[in-house]
């Protein structure tokens, strides 16, 4: 689903409840398109459920930048951020005020898009002249949706409050938070109705990269990991498998290809188109090195997230030193290195510091020059990842060796050796963290989120970051919870003074 045109969409969903501002919880609606002119044929009906897809291409959401580079990857220290603005600043060395901007846009762009969903369901649940199928795959869609932007939340901020109606102009706006036991339950609740009606996989070539059943199971599995419910992750994770829809492709590299999207190993992604408008994105010029030519990179490069020497130190080697990882190969190059869908583009033996100040570069999205915002698609749920979180349900169910089974699978593709298939329960959970972290890099998982759920990530920047000793944990309060939560942005509870904070922060 190269996203359709959504201008008529946006139109309507900014005139009702979604402003396009960063306000929380879009809750201040200008009621101007009404049901009397609007939601009364099935293009109407999709046309608005373009406008939801359309929230997932904001920066702040799921385009793998504020998430996966800004915050998850940043904070786990295996990523270096060049330009060192304050908010970014803030986030990599862990002080995490509630007046941090890229924690409050991605926190309000939940909510916009939570508004969204929420006026899809509301209204196409009205539209009795639509055939049930139709109503039942487009409220499918919207759910999942909702569901997706609550995860995000609750991954990040624990219990947030819980909006599940349509708001207008009369609607109480000093909301409270709920419990994190009851947004995971709603989480759970609208993952498991849009799994119920969703395909495993779209047929039809216009409509792929819409929510599959298979997405949605994939978060549900991710949910149960969160809660500890590791029987319902392995069941879920079965079904996943059960539709033999999804599968690792042979070639890393190809994961990632514009030319390639919506592969067998995507169960979600953010789509885009290559544009001048709002449709395509920043990756490529994210990635690509600043200075470089523009032959090579198009018509910008500021290379702002590149990957630290620790993280290419922790990729296994031969008896020469050589990475045999295949994944480096096929996604980073370093001194040296010749690109590798460009290979007249080498990087230079002495990186310059503007190019890169650890001398790496992350290629996966970067596989040619381009004139307008990028086309590539950012990836937000792979079936690698499936198979590792299958494989930690499967070790905390005693079922270690099948955990491993689902480990090497990933191992193999990467050109490595199968590990021991009698490891303990233990060293299996580090097999699984050490491929997450090798796997993803880049991508809104594998990291801070993954490590802070099983309250690994303190020991993991104590042996990893170079800089943890000027981090001072020690005097961040903040950072000795279990999990650590992020704070509910200032902006939030200036608009809603209903709000409690996380503890050991301050609005």
């Amino acid at each position: 689903m190269k996203i359709l045109s959504i201008r008529l969409a946006c139109a309507f969903l900014l005139a009702t409840t979604a402003s396009c501002s960063e306000d929380f919880l879009t809750l201040q609606p200008k009621d101007v398109l009404t049901d009397a002119n609007f939601f009364l044929t099935e293009s109407d009906a999709q046309a608005a459920l373009i406008g939801v897809y359309d929230n997932l291409q904001k920066e702040p959401t799921f385009t793998n930048f504020a998430d996966a580079a800004e915050i998850e990857w940043a904070m786990s220290g295996d990523m270096y951020e060049m330009d060192g603005s304050a908010a970014r600043i803030e986030i990599h060395s862990l002080n995490l005020p509630a007046s941090n901007t890229i924690i409050t846009n991605m926190y309000s762009g939940a909510y916009q898009g939570i508004g969204r969903a929420n006026m899809v369901i509301n209204r196409v649940s009205k539209m009795d002249q639509l055939p049930a199928d139709t109503k039942n795959l487009i409220l499918g869609q919207a759910k999942f949706l909702r569901g997706l932007f609550y995860y995000r939340l609750a991954n990040y901020f624990g219990g947030v409050p819980l909006v599940i109606d349509e708001l207008n102009a009369s609607s109480k706006l000093d909301i409270p938070r709920a419990s994190v036991e009851d947004t995971w339950k709603q989480i759970e609740a609208d993952l498991k109705e849009a799994a119920a009606v969703l395909p495993a996989n779209w047929t039809n070539n216009a409509d792929k990269g819409r929510a599959t059943k298979t997405a949605a199971l994939g978060f549900l599995v991710k949910a149960s990991l969160w809660q500890q419910k590791w029987d319902d992750a392995a069941k879920y994770s079965e079904e996943i498998m059960a539709t033999k829809v999804h599968d690792l492709l042979p070639n890393y590299r190809d994961v990632f290809r514009e030319s390639n999207e919506n592969n067998k190993e995507i169960l979600f992604s953010t789509q885009f188109r290559a544009s001048v408008d709002a449709e395509g994105n920043n990756l490529v010029k994210r990635t690509a090195p600043r200075g470089a030519p523009s032959e090579f990179t198009g018509s910008a490069a500021w290379s702002n997230f590149v990957p630290q020497p620790q993280w290419v130190n922790a990729f296994e080697k031969d008896q020469t030193g050589k990475i045999k990882d295949r994944r480096y190969w096929q996604g980073i190059i370093g001194p040296g290195e010749a690109h590798q869908d460009m290979p007249n583009f080498v990087m230079p033996v002495n990186v310059p510091a503007g190019w890169s100040r650890t001398g790496f570069i992350v290629t996966k999205y970067w596989e040619a020059p381009t004139l307008n915002n990028g086309g590539v698609n950012a990836p937000i749920l792979r079936f690698a990842e499936a198979l590792l979180n299958y494989a930690e349900a499967l070790n905390e169910t005693g079922r270690s060796e099948e955990a491993m089974r689902q480990v090497n699978r990933v191992r193999v593709r990467a050109g490595l050796t199968e590990k021991p298939l009698s490891l303990t329960k233990a060293e299996v959970l580090d097999a699984i963290f050490y491929e997450r972290r090798m796997e993803f890099i880049w991508e809104p998982t594998g990291a801070f989120s993954d490590l802070n759920r099983r309250g690994r990530f303190i020991d993991f920047i104590r042996n990893n970051r170079a800089n943890f000793s000027q981090l001072g944990v020690d005097k961040k309060p903040w950072l000795a919870t279990t999990p650590i939560r992020l704070p509910i942005p200032r902006e939030a509870w200036n608009r809603n003074k209903s709000l409690e904070q996380n503890p050991h922060y301050t609005f």
